[in-house]
């Protein structure tokens, strides 16, 4: 039946049937680059674990704390972008063919056509967040995988290049005479805060209209993450300054740093260092409680947001990428990485967009 008087719809079973297959046919359409990217990147860990016998997690693959904060802020703040995106369609349709529409009776009818739309993008927005989750416990299950696959080697190399780019001038040394106590307490804050900005920022690129803007952007979060994050990663194997003592077995020039950080209570940074020192001596599994230095993606990540509130609004970029700058400062100050561990993130973070951009152009 079609719509009647009162603005009801009745479908008939093939109606359904033939409704179905057009939503899978969408689904498919939006997400299919971000399936096959997860697809590939599964394939290959199977082929890596029962192929060539190497003991990656992948019996441990879980949840990660990163998509358990997609899905809750999904859960959140979806019913408000629903009801913005029903809000929305009431303005639009409430006068048809020039006339206000006052009757309910006229107000469904004017509605109805567009209501299709609406409940198909909320089933496009959930899905693409499920998805995402899926795909950063892939990521996690990589970065877990790197004491198999390439146990870290790089330190002594990453930190020698560090400091004859900076002059033969340690770079943790720069920023602890430039940035004061007060100073660090907030970088901690700040970089803390990253996990529930890449949550956040997944979440609202997800319940956004089905666009080439929209894949590009999460096809290029996950891009970055797959050719950073997971075989930069695996490639570039390093622990990062805090940890350049205990993997390397030798003295290292970054003990000032550490002691001046040991000495500023309640940071984030060191409590959470400590926490995956203790889960890699223990062999606990816990997703991205792994280290990996070179490059940075909390660098790379913030950049991918960056470049997506740019293409959205230019205030909302500068915004964005000042706190590009904050997490590039943090990651040195707070003894996370080397000052080039951001360089190379922000400029394999750009390769990355490149490439998205150009693959939603080529198949999307």
């Amino acid at each position: 039946m079609s719509i009647n008087d009162a603005g009801l719809t009745s479908a008939l079973p093939g109606q359904w049937r033939a409704q179905l297959r057009g939503l899978t046919l969408l689904l498919w359409r939006e997400l299919r680059l971000l399936l096959v990217l997860g697809m590939a990147s599964l394939g290959v860990a199977l082929f890596v674990r029962y192929g060539l016998g190497y003991p990656i997690p992948l019996a441990k693959l879980a949840l990660a704390d990163r998509g358990r904060k997609i899905l809750l802020y999904a859960g959140l703040l979806g019913p408000l972008l629903v009801l913005g995106a029903l809000t929305r369609e009431w303005w639009s349709v409430r006068e048809t063919d020039g006339r206000l529409v006052v009757s309910r009776a006229g107000w469904r009818r004017a509605y109805a056509h567009r209501r299709d739309e609406l409940v198909t993008r909320v089933i496009v927005s959930t899905a693409t967040c499920v998805l995402m989750v899926a795909l950063f416990s892939l990521f996690a299950l990589w970065k877990a995988s790197i004491p198999a696959l390439n146990p870290w080697h790089w330190d002594v190399s990453l930190a020698r290049l560090d400091r004859t780019l900076h002059g033969g001038v340690v770079p943790q040394d720069l920023t602890r005479s430039w940035i004061g106590t007060a100073g660090t307490v907030l970088l901690d804050r700040l970089y803390y805060l990253y996990f529930s900005i890449v949550a956040l920022f997944v979440v609202w690129q997800s319940f956004r209209a089905p666009s080439a803007d929209r894949t590009r952007t999460l096809l290029g979060l996950a891009i970055s993450y797959t050719l950073l994050g997971n075989l930069g990663a695996i490639l570039f194997s390093s622990g990062g300054p805090v940890y350049y003592e205990r993997l390397t077995g030798v003295s290292g020039p970054y003990a000032a740093q550490a002691a001046y950080l040991a000495h500023i209570p309640h940071l984030h940074a060191t409590r959470i260092q400590e926490n995956i020192w203790s889960w890699l001596q223990s062999h606990t599994y816990v997703p991205f409680g792994s280290i990996s230095a070179m490059p940075s993606m909390h660098v790379a990540l913030t950049s991918v947001v960056a470049l997506g509130c740019w293409q959205r609004s230019r205030w909302l970029g500068v915004l964005a990428w000042c706190y590009v700058a904050a997490i590039l400062l943090g990651s040195v100050q707070l003894n996370w990485h080397y000052a080039i561990d951001g360089y190379v993130a922000i400029l394999g973070t750009l390769a990355s967009w490149w490439l998205s951009s150009w693959v939603v152009r080529r198949y999307g």
